[in-house]
């Protein structure tokens, strides 16, 4: 059993307050959107800035939890070949997996920096809110940003050990 540095301790506990906060994000959409239909439906009056709002919490709920995901190494997989893979076999697997995780999220967190840079420069603002675009590509570029770390914090621990991190213990 390997114990788990410090420092990995301190990543899972960061990323885990911000899966709380995607997990309020997501609570606020849900409510948002229930809310909405109601006022839509029985009053005919919509709330104003509902799809802004919508929007705006989606990105904040899946960016800010996919670090917390990578690093748990729990996004949608289909387990059908582990049970034929020597353990070996399989690290060498996740290892593979955590290394394209981290290429594919350096390249996408690059490609996102000229469309963001372009949204603060524009001004370009929401239709009802008049939010600024640029805070929401900001907290999408932190989330990926964080992402990569977590991919990359994952790639090691793998590597140093031959197994995920969330086969010690789960986050915190």
């Amino acid at each position: 059993m390997h114990r788990k540095p410090p420092i990995l301790r301190f990543i899972e506990r960061y990323f885990f307050l911000l899966l709380i906060i995607s997990i309020g994000a997501l609570a606020v959409m849900m409510a948002m959107t229930v809310a909405n239909v109601f006022m839509r439906y029985v009053f005919n009056a919509p709330i104003i800035g509902a799809y802004d709002l919508v929007e705006i919490c989606m990105t904040i709920s899946v960016y800010l939890a996919l670090p917390a995901v990578i690093l748990e190494g729990q996004p949608v997989v289909i387990d059908l070949i582990d049970g034929f893979l020597s353990q070996s076999t399989l690290a060498s697997l996740k290892k593979t997996a955590n290394a394209a995780a981290a290429i594919i999220l350096g390249f996408l967190l690059w490609s996102m920096i000229k469309p963001a840079h372009d949204a603060y420069l524009y001004g370009d603002v929401k239709p009802e809110f008049g939010f600024p675009v640029w805070i929401v590509w900001a907290v999408a570029l932190f989330g990926v940003f964080n992402s990569l770390v977590s991919a990359l914090a994952a790639f090691v621990w793998t590597h140093a050990t031959g197994h995920a991190a969330n086969e010690e213990d789960s986050l915190v």
